[in-house]
């Protein structure tokens, strides 16, 4: 018998878990949900995501998302489920292709809907609203210079910042800064990284001299791993635990 896996591409997964704690001065470091996350890597260089959020803060979030991407980190497909204060939201599926983003979708508030939006030439992010995600929006745009800024076209489930309605499907103008690589170490390890910070720019002329708020450090590797996230003085993300098969 002939083994059909046997000329099969290598493939890697990574399974871990991010925190999400408060960087507020009265209740630092209080630890208020997590993402349990798989990421797999194809030997063709595709990667899939699946993560499961919970925001135990209300409303009280609980979501699934699912994401695979090619080679070049540019989105081919997702899924997104939520349920908002114990009860369900909407579930919805995204198509990606050169021309444009499809979305398919029921929700508790609107019933069976439907989106297409045309996409623009250059940089293309979803945002599921996991974490893991946050990381492969970044790098999808992400200048290669330090101090470099780009925008991106980000088309993302919701536009509210917990993820708690929907899904639908919304596009924002997104700008994107490579501040620069160092090394930094969080409870899952010691990891070399890139430094970026982030947020939504309403205009070209904005780009220059857009206060960011938003600051990621993703893994300088093949998976670009959310190492750490923050908005100082609000909340703080960090990968606590990661294993490798």
């Amino acid at each position: 018998m002939t083994d059909s896996n046997a000329s099969a591409p290598p493939r890697v997964m990574l399974t871990g878990r991010i925190d999400y704690a408060s960087d507020g001065a009265a209740d630092r470091g209080r630890v208020h949900g997590w993402e349990r996350f798989t990421m797999t890597r194809m030997g063709d260089g595709r990667m899939v995501q699946r993560a499961h959020c919970r925001i135990a803060d209300p409303p009280d979030v609980e979501r699934d998302s699912l994401l695979a991407v090619d080679d070049q980190l540019r989105p081919m497909d997702a899924l997104v489920r939520i349920d908002t204060g114990g009860r369900f939201t909407g579930t919805g599926w995204y198509r990606f292709s050169q021309h444009e983003v499809e979305c398919q979708a029921f929700t508790a508030a609107d019933g069976r809907v439907s989106y297409r939006r045309s996409v623009q030439p250059g940089p293309l992010s979803f945002c599921s609203h996991a974490l893991v995600g946050d990381a492969w929006m970044i790098a999808a745009a992400a200048p290669q210079h330090d101090g470099e800024r780009r925008t991106c076209q980000l088309f993302t489930s919701t536009l509210n910042k917990q993820g708690a309605t929907g899904p639908g499907l919304a596009v924002i103008p997104y700008g994107v800064e490579r501040v620069g690589a160092t090394t930094l170490t969080v409870p899952a390890g010691t990891f070399p990284v890139i430094h970026y910070r982030c947020g939504r720019v309403d205009s070209p002329a904005e780009l220059a001299t857009a206060d960011f708020d938003y600051n990621i450090w993703v893994s300088a590797d093949e998976f670009r791993l959310a190492v750490l996230s923050t908005y100082p003085g609000r909340a703080r993300y960090q990968l606590a635990a990661l294993e490798r098969s």
